[in-house]
């Protein structure tokens, strides 16, 4: 009796013998992909940040309100369209900005108390600053009321930005 041996088939590299893909390639593949597909790998190097870096971002952003606070006081509307987010700005032209601020009655009469300013971190980027704002009226300057307006601050292109659009609408938001 002869007996004759099962000859091994060959199949082509990577797969398997019952015709799908070996554990190996599937797993290259899962990592090779997103990869090529310009994904990270991964969790990204940016971990949330600890209790320390947030009180430490919520003061940056805390200082650099009054700086917005204060262009919108002076009514330096160039310059305050300057602190604006890129969103904002590509929603309204500075000329449009500033002939708007300038038809509005309301402006910040004076700093807001430091006590009634509070930063509430969001992302590192994103930070609200809710302040008690002093308004006075531009044609009748005896009218004055004070008003907790929250202002969303955005960290762009280095520095502290607000969103145009709600400088507009305050106080009336």
């Amino acid at each position: 009796i002869h007996q004759t041996r099962a000859r091994p088939t060959r199949h082509p590299a990577g797969w398997g013998r019952r015709g799908g893909l070996g554990p190996l390639t599937v797993l290259v593949a899962a990592l090779l992909t997103p990869a090529l597909l310009g994904l990270p790998i991964g969790p990204g190097p940016r971990a949330a940040p600890n209790p320390f870096e947030q009180s430490k971002i919520e003061a940056q952003a805390a200082e650099g309100f009054p700086h917005i606070l204060s262009l919108w006081r002076e009514e330096v509307y160039f310059e305050l369209y300057d602190f604006g987010t890129q969103a904002s700005q590509s929603r309204i032209s500075r000329e449009a900005f500033a002939q708007r601020m300038v038809e509005l009655s309301w402006v910040p009469s004076g700093r807001p108390d430091p006590t009634h300013v509070k930063a509430a971190f969001r992302f590192r980027t994103l930070v609200y600053i809710t302040a008690r704002i002093p308004y006075r009226n531009k044609f009748n300057p005896d009218s004055r009321f004070s008003k907790d307006e929250t202002f969303l601050l955005q960290w762009e292109a280095g520095s502290w930005r607000v969103d145009l659009i709600h400088l507009i609408r305050a106080p009336y938001v």
